[in-house]
């Protein structure tokens, strides 16, 4: 890792298989984040990307292989311990509940309790600091979550993990719904994640957009790892081969 060999990494997956019945989706993945870091992770549709972050955030168990979190061991159960244990996700498909206000929505999972009901005033001060804090003060913490625009519920989503104090957050494709200004705004704010101290994993099949936001990025093909690079020293050819 050269002059990244003195940082204590972020998230280590080592040896990480995978199999559902006789097909192995996963065959041996090793993958290194760094605290701070944008880490793409490329490869065809198929390659063992999606099963790789299931089995991160908890949805999948690994056959083999270990995880470490900020060196301690990590295996999630579920996707609800992942996150608790600092591990966000946001998918292509976003899972704000449009019926909800912004900070409902935003607090799910991190509610400000006092006898176990959620106390509004404590939730909305969080939901607004938390929005301000990316740079989006002004959306309204009070409006149902399905007057918003696709854009403003990533950035809820992405508020959300904040509010759990996730440190890892993967974003999976998630340009592929939004208007090129608003591409731009994302890569601003996930810049701004990476500058925190959040490492983030982002995927995508957009050569451009991997070269824009990620200082390394992993290859997988056919259930593995092929290679780590610094996103500056390899060539398209090699990433798409």
């Amino acid at each position: 890792m050269g002059a990244d060999a003195q940082v204590t990494p972020r998230l280590v997956m080592q040896g990480i298989t995978k199999s559902f019945g006789s097909n192995q989706a996963l065959g041996g993945v090793d993958l290194i984040l760094l605290p701070g870091e944008v880490h793409a992770l490329v490869g065809e549709n198929g390659a063992g990307k999606s099963t790789l972050m299931k089995v991160l955030s908890g949805a999948h168990a690994p056959d083999k292989g270990t995880m470490k979190l900020d060196g301690k061991p990590y295996a999630p159960r579920d996707p609800q311990e992942a996150r608790a244990s600092g591990v966000g996700m946001i998918y292509q498909e976003l899972s704000i509940a449009p019926h909800l206000t912004v900070t409902e929505n935003l607090v799910l999972g991190a509610e400000p309790a006092r006898g176990g009901l959620l106390e509004r005033g404590a939730a909305r001060k969080l939901a607004r600091e938390t929005l301000a804090s990316l740079g989006h003060g002004d959306i309204d913490v009070d409006a149902p979550a399905g007057s918003l625009s696709i854009s403003r519920r990533q950035i809820i989503e992405i508020a959300r993990s904040l509010a759990l104090g996730c440190k890892v957050i993967v974003f999976d494709e998630p340009t592929s719904s939004l208007a090129q200004a608003d591409v731009q705004r994302l890569f601003e704010l996930i810049d701004r994640l990476a500058a925190r101290g959040i490492s983030i994993i982002y995927i995508s099949h957009f050569l451009e957009e991997v070269r824009r936001l990620s200082s390394r990025l992993t290859i997988l093909r056919d259930g593995k790892s092929v290679a780590s690079f610094k996103t500056q020293e390899v060539h398209d050819a090699r990433i798409v081969a």
